[in-house]
């Protein structure tokens, strides 16, 4: 049983350590094409056309904010009170029209992501059901946060739930040029 153990482990460490890496500060992703969000509400906010792509540049935002998440990840239904508050914050003074923020729900459907959306998210969420924009985005563990500029070039990536919100909304409005 122990050798079984030991040898799980190490294909387990060998199947992690052979993956994608997610991609992160320094990379872009200016050409990576997300789906517009099926709910109105959430594609007007973006300010895209429901039914068909868009890219980060589209959104015309000095700054977005993306978040990778899975809409069974514990770890991003933690987060996302967090994230909501952030979103709001993000709506007044000085950000207020210069960052937009959106989640990925890699793996996420329409009927999923419309259920996300009525019972965790305060921001708009886009469906990845085949994993495209996850894959171009490196394939992620979840939540995985990217904040990058209106060309699409990463300035901070993270792995994990981000449990100072307010530090990142900091960070965000020193990124503002």
């Amino acid at each position: 049983m122990k050798k079984l153990l030991m040898a799980l482990g190490i294909w387990v460490l060998g199947a992690v350590s052979v993956g994608a890496q997610p991609l992160g500060p320094g990379a872009s992703i200016a050409q990576i094409r997300f789906p517009a969000p099926h709910l109105a509400e959430d594609a007007a906010t973006l300010g895209v056309k429901p039914g068909g792509f868009f890219t980060v540049k589209d959104l015309g935002a000095d700054l977005v904010l993306l978040e990778v998440i899975g809409v069974y990840c514990p770890q991003c239904h933690k987060q996302a009170p967090g994230y909501n508050s952030l979103y709001g914050r993000l709506q007044k003074g000085k950000t207020k029209g210069r960052v937009a923020m959106f989640a990925v729900a890699a793996g996420g459907t329409d009927l999923e992501v419309a259920q996300a959306r009525e019972s965790m998210y305060r921001f708009p969420v886009v469906s990845d059901p085949n994993y495209v924009a996850h894959k171009a985005l490196g394939e992620p563990l979840t939540p995985y946060t990217i904040v990058c500029r209106a060309d699409g070039t990463i300035v901070w990536a993270h792995l994990g739930v981000v449990e100072d919100v307010s530090e990142l909304y900091a960070r965000i409005r020193d990124l503002l040029p």
